[in-house]
């Protein structure tokens, strides 16, 4: 099949399963999984089989996508003020959640080996959902932060705790003699090279783009470091989505507050490969693994004691620490995603117990793990939108669009200059320029109407003689241009302009009929402006 095609009609129903999800007053990411499952195994679809396969790159991508935006929210200042709350509820919602859920299967199964395994593989919380609802949203807050910062560190946590339930698990199973040390090397040393890969990726990244004027080359430098970290990491066999974790983090904070252009154009981006991303999840997701023998029983009851895990932990932790109290009692609701990493560890418990003789067991715990994730994919978003909407942190993530989109042009053009007349003579235009730190000059005729720009070079390309005083006026120098904005547009309109067409400098019109200039706008300034004011707006929100 005609693999541009498929991805084509993955991406447009993606979308229209997204915007109706929304509709409904659902995250998007809902409707984009559901038109997945719709598509995929599930219904026997276009997305079913062997074809699956051919998206794993383009799956790695993604993932590596939402890591790399996941740790560039890691903000290292904010992040040491919620430092010790974070580490507290980390650890208390993942022991919670380990052990509600290794008890509970335990007393189902009556196999403790089964309990350590599948509770192990519950306390990893997945990065994916959850940041693409908080996006979606825009959310920001004490919750907000917390929550990208578990969700970016607990899969270390559950690794670690993977590799030593695994080690007891198989000595139950099979009464041998396993080296605790030599277990939880592996896992230790994979999280250890994830890291330093991408941190040795952000530095060299971010040399590059100190040196880089032109940014339009921010994008292809960004999307290049990101897929060579992911590619090694898959190619050194560690953990691809910690590395770009770990990348975006870095980066982030080498960069100054003020610049975000690196990340905004990432999130423009980024929309389409997410969605045709949850919509091959979905495709995955196998709608009749639920109805297979004891899974459904075994599949709720995990669930619940996840989900009970997640709740009273994330609870306990906060009231240790200290936490906020939205903190405390909302956190929980936003730890309920499960994915990639859960069933990853479950394909690693299936081949560890095929090579003990045990392949039933194994195939039960990738059951039990794919039908958990089957509908946690559609529980954690509500969940998620719900934790933050009791937190009141919805749409609280300022953003330089969202400040653009309050200010007409008239409320952010420079209207302390001094017009050129276009019969000013030289020594008039220099003095004018002497006086002035711009680079542009706006002309206007001697019925006060703008006819267009003058600007140094302009200047030095004309010798300045003393009989040329005479000679040159403002008029003979003047460069028309059709690129004008006036006062009562939107500043939207203006940084638009500016953007499509590479430009520095606006002159500011009255309006169409009169042409009378009143003010203009650079935008070196006025985007450093807009930073400034994002700034002081979320630190009037941060708490």
């Amino acid at each position: 099949m005609n693999i541009l095609l498929v991805i084509g009609l993955v991406i447009l129903l993606g979308a229209l399963g997204g915007g109706l999800s929304q509709k409904l007053k659902l995250p998007a990411v809902m409707g984009y999984i559901l038109i997945g499952v719709f598509l995929g195994k599930s219904f026997h679809g276009v997305l079913s089989g062997s074809i699956l396969d051919s998206f794993i790159p383009l799956i790695n991508f993604a993932l590596g996508l939402i890591g790399f935006m996941i740790g560039s929210e890691l903000n290292f200042e904010r992040f040491k003020r919620y430092s010790r709350s974070i580490y507290t509820i980390l650890f208390c919602e993942t022991i919670f959640t380990f052990f509600s859920v290794t008890l509970l299967v335990t007393l189902i199964t009556r196999k403790l080996y089964m309990g350590l395994i599948l509770g192990a593989i519950s306390s990893a919380t997945a990065p994916a959902a959850t940041y693409n609802v908080l996006g979606e949203y825009k959310a920001r807050g004490p919750v907000t932060m917390t929550t990208l910062s578990i969700v970016a560190l607990d899969d270390v946590f559950a690794l670690t705790i993977y590799g030593l339930a695994s080690v007891f698990a198989m000595a139950f199973m099979v009464h041998g003699d396993f080296s605790i040390i030599g277990m939880l090397t592996t896992p230790v040393l994979a999280i250890i090279i994830s890291i330093v890969i991408g941190v040795a990726a952000a530095y060299i990244l971010h040399r590059v783009v100190e040196h880089t004027k032109n940014a339009e080359r921010l994008l292809p430098y960004t999307l290049g470091t990101i897929i060579f970290v992911v590619g090694l990491a898959i190619y050194l066999k560690v953990d691809s989505i910690l590395a770009a974790m770990a990348l975006g983090a870095m980066v982030s904070n080498l960069q100054s507050s003020d610049n975000r252009e690196m990340f905004e154009s990432m999130k423009k981006f980024s929309r389409p490969i997410y969605i045709l991303f949850f919509v091959l999840v979905g495709a995955r997701l196998d709608a009749r693994i639920l109805i297979m023998g004891s899974v459904p029983i075994l599949a709720i009851s995990y669930i619940f004691a996840r989900g009970a895990g997640k709740m009273a932990g994330a609870y306990l932790g906060g009231k240790i620490s200290g936490a906020k109290d939205t903190v405390t009692k909302y956190l929980g609701f936003c730890l309920f995603d499960q994915a990639g990493v859960a069933v990853g560890l479950s394909i690693a418990a299936y081949n560890s117990f095929s090579r003990a003789g045990f392949e039933d067991a194994g195939l039960l715990v990738i059951n039990m793990v794919t039908a958990t994730t089957f509908i946690l994919q559609f529980l954690a978003p509500p969940m998620i939108k719900y934790g933050i909407k009791k937190a009141d942190e919805m749409y609280r993530n300022i953003t330089e669009e969202d400040v653009i989109a309050t200010y007409k042009v008239r409320e952010m053009m420079d209207k302390d200059f001094t017009p050129i007349r276009e019969n000013s003579r030289l020594h008039q235009i220099l003095e004018i320029m002497k006086n002035s730190d711009g680079y542009n000059f706006p002309v206007i005729g001697m019925d006060e109407k703008f006819i267009g720009v003058t600007s140094l070079s302009e200047v030095r390309e004309t010798f300045y003689e003393e009989q040329m005083d005479q000679l040159i006026v403002a008029g003979d120098m003047v460069r028309e241009i059709g690129e004008v904005v006036f006062e009562g547009e939107d500043l939207k309109t203006a940084i638009e302009m500016f953007q499509a067409r590479n430009m520095e400098y606006i002159p500011v019109l009255d309006n169409a009929d009169s042409h009378r200039l009143v003010g203009q706008l650079e935008y070196r300034k006025l985007m450093e402006h807009i930073a400034k004011e994002v700034l002081l707006r979320q630190q009037e929100i941060e708490v």
